[in-house]
C-alpha cells in the first residue's frame, strides 16, 4: 500500500507542477496588458511602461516565473492588479461559494443518476427504455447555461418563486442561501445527471451479466434487493473513477453557472481576471482549482485501491 501511495503522489505532483507551469506561460503570453487596462483611455506608451515596471511586467518570462514559484511555494500567492487585495485573500472568500454549488450538484447529480442508471439497466429490454435513454443522450447535448436560462425564466421571472441570482450565505440566513442556492444546483444537477446516468446503467449491465448474479436470481431474490445490494455496490467502484474524471466538467460547468446566476465564487473570480488580465489572480485560481483536482482524484485512487486489492498490486 505505501509504494501504491508513493507512486500516486508523485504522479499528483507531477501533474499539478506541469498544470500551473503551462497556466502561468499561456497567461503571460495572452495577448492584452494589465497595465493598458488598469490605465484604460489614460493609457500612453509611457504610463504603461511605468505601470508594468511596478507590476515586475518588464521582467524577463523565465524570471517571473521563478519568483511566482518561490513565492507560490511560501504560500504566497501575490496581489490582485485591479483591486490590490492578496489573490488567497480573494480565493478564499469565493471558494466557499465554489465548493458548495459543487457540492450540493454533486449530491443531487449522485441521487437521481444512480438509481435510474441502475433501473434502466435491470429494464433494458423494456419499451420505454429507449425514450429514456433519447432522453438521457438529449440532456448530455443540452449546455449547461441554456438550462440555467431556462429555469431563470421559468421559476425566476414567470412563476416567481425563487430569485433569479445573487446569493446568501449560509451562515447569515440558511434558508435564503437554500432559495439562492436551488436555481443553480438544479442547473449543474441536470448538466452532470445524463452522462452520470448513462455510465451507471453501462456499469451496471457489465455487473448483471456476471454469474453471480444468475445464482442469486435462482435463489428468488427480489430486484430491489438484487439492485442494490449486489448490483451497486459493484458499480460503485467503478463510478468513483467516472466522478473523479468528472470533476473537470463539474469546475467549468459551475464557472458557467456562476456567471450565469451571479454567484460570487472562483469560476467567476476568474472569469473577471481573465476580462482584465489581472494575472495573479488567474494563475492563483488555476493553481487552486488543479490543486482540488489533483487532491480530488488522488483521494479516489486511494478508494478505489482501499476497495480493490487488485489495484494495489498493480
Amino acid at each position: 500500500m505505501l509504494g501504491y501511495l508513493s507512486a500516486r503522489l508523485a504522479g499528483s505532483v507531477i501533474t499539478l507542477f506541469c498544470v500551473t507551469t503551462l497556466a502561468f506561460f499561456a497567461t503571460a503570453l495572452a495577448p492584452g496588458s494589465p497595465a493598458s487596462v488598469l490605465l484604460g483611455n489614460m493609457a500612453t506608451p509611457e504610463r504603461v511602461a511605468a505601470i508594468s515596471k511596478q507590476l515586475g511586467l518588464d521582467k524577463p518570462l523565465p524570471t517571473r516565473y521563478i519568483l511566482w514559484l518561490e513565492q507560490t511555494l511560501r504560500g504566497n500567492l501575490g496581489t490582485s492588479n485591479l483591486s490590490f487585495r492578496p489573490v488567497s485573500e480573494l480565493i478564499a472568500a469565493a471558494l466557499p461559494v465554489t465548493l458548495e454549488l459543487a457540492f450540493l450538484s454533486l449530491i443531487l447529480s449522485v441521487l437521481v443518476a444512480f438509481p435510474v442508471g441502475l433501473i434502466l439497466a435491470q429494464m433494458r429490454h423494456c419499451r420505454w427504455t429507449n425514450a429514456a435513454m433519447a432522453a438521457i443522450t438529449l440532456g448530455v447535448s443540452v449546455p449547461g447555461f441554456w438550462v440555467g436560462l431556462v429555469l431563470i425564466v421559468a421559476f425566476a421571472v414567470r412563476l416567481r418563486w425563487l430569485p433569479s441570482g445573487g446569493y446568501v450565505p449560509l451562515s447569515g440566513d440558511p434558508l435564503g442561501n437554500f432559495r439562492h442556492m436551488v436555481l443553480p444546483t438544479m442547473s449543474l444537477a441536470i448538466y452532470l445527471a445524463p452522462a452520470l446516468a448513462r455510465f451507471v446503467r453501462v456499469a451496471a449491465q457489465e455487473v448483471l451479466r456476471e454469474e453471480y448474479i444468475d445464482t442469486a436470481r435462482s435463489k428468488g431474490i427480489s430486484t430491489v434487493r438484487l439492485l442494490f445490494r449486489h448490483v451497486a455496490p459493484n458499480t460503485l467502484v467503478v463510478t468513483l473513477t467516472y466522478l473523479g474524471l468528472q470533476l473537470g466538467v463539474l469546475i467549468s460547468g459551475a464557472i458557467v453557472i456562476e456567471v450565469i446566476f451571479a454567484l460570487p465564487g472562483v469560476g467567476r473570480l476568474g472569469m473577471s481576471a481573465v476580462l482584465n488580465r489581472d494575472y495573479p489572480v488567474i494563475q492563483g485560481v488555476v493553481l487552486v482549482t488543479a490543486t482540488g483536482y489533483v487532491v480530488v482524484n488522488l483521494v479516489i485512487d486511494l478508494t478505489y485501491g482501499l476497495i480493490d486489492p487488485r489495484i494495489r498490486a498493480r
